[in-house]
This record gives structure tokens, sequence and C-alpha cells, in this order.
């Protein structure tokens, strides 16, 4: 079974992703150039968050992690993926994911069936 067809199942309609890379915007008062980022493309996929969230000895939690597997339809260059972030939209929140790790290196009979990638919550209702 592949992951296209297994995202027939697990499609959630009123959600969106969104593959951000980052671009240079307006100079601000000193002439350097803002780092902005613009949406690149849409991704069929899904995001999942981790349950296994850590609590501190001080009753705060860990930062949230989130999973995401994805249709490999996009690139990202390795060498900088701290110049890409995820937009989330969901009907109630919309969350901005860093991502931590890229895993393009799952095949299924021998094609590249999907992409892994782990994300860490950055903003939420931006």
């Amino acid at each position: 079974m592949s992951f296209k067809h297994i995202m027939t199942y697990v499609n959630r309609p009123d959600e969106r992703i969104t593959l951000m890379g980052q671009t240079y915007g307006e100079k601000d008062e000193f002439g350097f150039s803002k780092k902005v980022f613009g949406e690149i493309q849409e991704l069929q996929g899904v995001i999942q968050r981790d349950q296994d969230t850590e609590i501190a000895e001080k009753g705060t939690e860990s930062e949230p992690l989130y999973t995401g597997y994805f249709i490999p339809d996009f690139i990202i260059n390795t060498a900088n993926v701290n110049d890409y972030r995820i937009k989330y939209e969901r009907p109630h929140e919309t969350l901005i994911l860093k991502i931590r790790e890229y895993n393009p290196n799952l095949f299924l009979e021998h094609s590249r069936d999907h992409i892994q990638l782990r994300l860490i919550l950055e903003k939420k209702n931006v």
C-alpha cells in the first residue's frame, strides 16, 4: 500500500499545510533587509503532535514536537534547512513549525514513497 493510498483515508480537508521559504523583504532604518518567510507551495500530507512531551521539574512542558509525513513533490535544500518553515493551518489555530529533522529516504518498492519531517513549534496563532 503506497502513501498516496493511505492519504485518501487520513486526508483532513479543513487543514492546510504550506511550505515557507526565507526571502528578504523591505529594508529597515539601517539599510539591512529583513528576513521574511514567504509561501512556496502547498504540501500534501499529515502532521501529528507527539504524545511523549516531557514535563520539567518546574511544571512546564518541554518544546512540543510534531511529526509530518508528506508526498515527495517538493525539494528542500538540506544545507539550509533553517531557511524553511511549515505553516499548519487548522480551523481553530495556525502554527508555524521549524524543521528539526528532514528524512527524504523513505522508500517503498524501489521508489521514494514519502518524506518525514520532525518539527518544533515556533509560533502559535499567527
